[in-house]
């Protein structure tokens, strides 16, 4: 059962929207020191477009920011924030920055080992609309200090057609000859285009989760295997993170969005990824302690927007046992968890971090173990402050013991 939960606030500004941190990432550098990557922006929550996130939203006027912890995640300094990319910069200017290799396959790159426990990386996207056609262009950004200066030439994912993005990719999971996998959402559509230049399988299932390999430290990445999709066809799966067992099995962790399923679920691969299991769920109907909250809490007068369930986050602990938060997105609003004790075979019953949100805007969970058995996670949430549209989008954690 969880224990000793303590909230902290990451970064709140009422004139700005600070959101979606599993677009960026966190990072666990040892002794105290974490960071976590998200994108905030100035906002009026004034009219709808000031709190959307589709094009025309909140993305397009923000930063990819990264806040520093020395702490363990109790203070957050704002003298500490970075700024990994700005989507506020010129389109053109964007272009020549994130097309250096597209133009030159010889511009030089730093030389940066992503086995090193000062690395980390960075996977966004970016919406060029002052081009014909516009198009969404997904990059990888590199830093060999624990994210105070990144790298000056990113890699492009999808430098053929022009159109990527590659939303999750993190955690990334390193094997034992020291390459690297990541599970990226591929889409023949504009949420999540083609990572890859080929239009191999995405006719049939234009929504899928595809593996992505390097074994050049992030240089270059390749499409190795399609991991799941929606066999409905009505739905897609997304939010995917991936777990490496002590076994060598690989575990693929996402959200099925209609079609099949809505819910949490889960397969495996036994050969390295390059073939997977059927994906079955792991967030059983029935058992909710989301139905025991006070009424008072549970009726905001709001509707869910989406899908109920948001973005799952799994950690695999220290002891072995098998963590997954997400976010969710009905009445009660808030962040909730479930464990396996079993390397995912069985499950327990959903656990609450909190269920105190204003609103359904919410989620995107990342997290670490800080000590045995205490997991820092991180997540956006919204307050009722006065702001309109339920009030303002901010960045906040949780220390809980489990």
């Amino acid at each position: 059962m969880i224990k000793n939960i303590q909230h902290t606030v990451i970064d709140l500004d009422k004139t700005r929207y600070a959101g979606h941190p599993r677009q960026g990432g966190i990072f666990d550098f040892g002794n105290g020191e974490l960071a976590v990557l998200y994108n905030r922006a100035p906002c009026a929550y004034k009219q709808w477009p000031d709190v959307r996130h589709d094009v025309g939203g909140y993305h397009q006027r923000s930063q990819v920011i990264l806040a520093r912890t020395y702490d363990g995640g109790a203070t957050w300094d704002r003298a500490n924030d970075v700024v990994v990319f700005d989507r506020t910069t010129p389109d053109d200017a964007q272009l020549q920055y994130l097309e250096q290799t597209k133009r030159d396959p010889q511009t030089p790159r730093d030389t940066i080992d992503l086995n090193s426990p000062d690395t980390a990386i960075h996977f966004g996207f970016t919406w060029i609309s002052d081009c014909d056609p516009p198009r969404l262009v997904g990059f990888a950004l590199r830093s060999a200090d624990r994210g105070h200066t990144w790298e000056s030439v990113p890699t492009l994912l999808n430098p053929r057609t022009d159109s990527a993005s590659a939303h999750y990719g993190i955690p990334l999971i390193a094997m034992p000859d020291g390459t690297h996998l990541g599970a990226m959402s591929h889409s023949a559509g504009n949420m999540y285009p083609p990572l890859d230049g080929t239009p191999t399988d995405t006719t049939e299932y234009p929504h899928h989760i595809a593996l992505y390999g390097t074994d050049d430290h992030g240089l270059t990445w390749e499409p190795l295997s399609m991991i799941c999709h929606d066999p409905t066809g009505l739905g897609f799966p997304a939010y995917a993170a991936l777990l490496l067992l002590p076994s060598g099995r690989l575990q693929c962790y996402t959200l099925n969005i209609g079609g099949q399923r809505d819910t949490i679920q889960v397969c495996h691969s036994d050969d390295g990824g390059y073939s997977w299991s059927d994906t079955r769920p792991i967030v059983g109907w029935g058992r909710s302690p989301w139905v025991n909250v006070p009424q008072q809490h549970r009726m905001s007068g709001r509707k869910a927007f989406g899908k109920f369930l948001r973005s799952p986050w799994p950690l695999r602990l220290a002891d072995g046992r098998i963590v997954v938060i997400f976010g969710r997105r009905k009445p009660p609003y808030g962040i909730g968890l479930i464990v396996s004790e079993n390397d995912g075979d069985t499950w327990s019953d959903q656990q609450i971090i909190r269920a105190d949100s204003a609103g359904p805007d919410l989620g995107y969970n990342v997290a670490v173990e800080t000590a045995p058995g205490t997991i820092f996670t991180a997540y956006y949430y919204t307050d009722d402050d006065g702001n309109g549209f339920g009030g303002t989008r901010y960045i906040a954690g949780s220390h809980i013991e489990i």
